[in-house]
């Protein structure tokens, strides 16, 4: 059996339901060469370990590209856009449903889930709403960007996808070359 690990972060909320935008990174046996591999991507970029709104824009879009040059980080990068709703935490369920079944297409898996900001309280609770979306959890916990890298990535590519969305340059025209390249998956829907 597969054991996978999800990362998830959000962007959005503050546009009142307007614009919406969830990002899922997916690693299951390469977890380590990748948390190597985005940590010295994060310290290449000048990033570090800061969050996206944090970090100047020539040091976000340094980051971003250099994530998006690397082979390893295709498959692993998922999102979901959703306009004119409120129901955020459906849509982050969804979406969390959504990339897991993208990635493991019908293996035998348990995923352990890691939600930013999820307060302990909530992550039972979580946890039985992803079984209800078909997710077969082995664990569902919450954490912060800081903490993890793979956290700081769904944040920057919460942050990234949100510039290109809204039509900002040169962020619109890079993401639509990752996506024409394989780098991203939409499950939203």
């Amino acid at each position: 059996m597969q054991k996978i690990y999800c990362y998830v972060d959000e962007a959005g909320q503050d546009t009142k339901g307007k614009l919406f935008v969830v990002a899922v990174v997916i690693t299951a046996a390469d977890r380590d060469a990748l948390r190597h591999l985005l940590e010295a991507i994060e310290e290449r970029s000048g990033k570090g370990r800061r969050k996206w709104h944090h970090t100047k824009p020539p040091r976000r879009r340094a980051y971003i590209e250099a994530v998006l040059a690397e082979t390893r980080c295709k498959g692993p990068l998922h999102y979901a856009l959703y306009r004119d709703t409120t129901d955020y935490a459906t849509a982050t369920l969804r979406t969390v449903a959504r990339a897991i079944t993208t990635y493991v297409q019908h293996q035998p898996y348990k995923a352990t889930i890691i939600i930013d900001g999820l307060p302990r309280s909530q992550q039972q609770t979580v946890a039985v709403q992803l079984r209800k979306h078909g997710v077969r959890t082995h664990k569902v916990r919450g954490a912060t960007e800081q903490t993890d890298v793979f956290l700081r990535l769904a944040d920057a590519l919460c942050g990234f996808l949100r510039e290109a969305f809204t039509g900002k340059e040169p962020a619109r025209q890079l993401l639509t070359q990752a996506i024409a390249a394989g780098y991203f998956s939409n499950v939203g829907g």
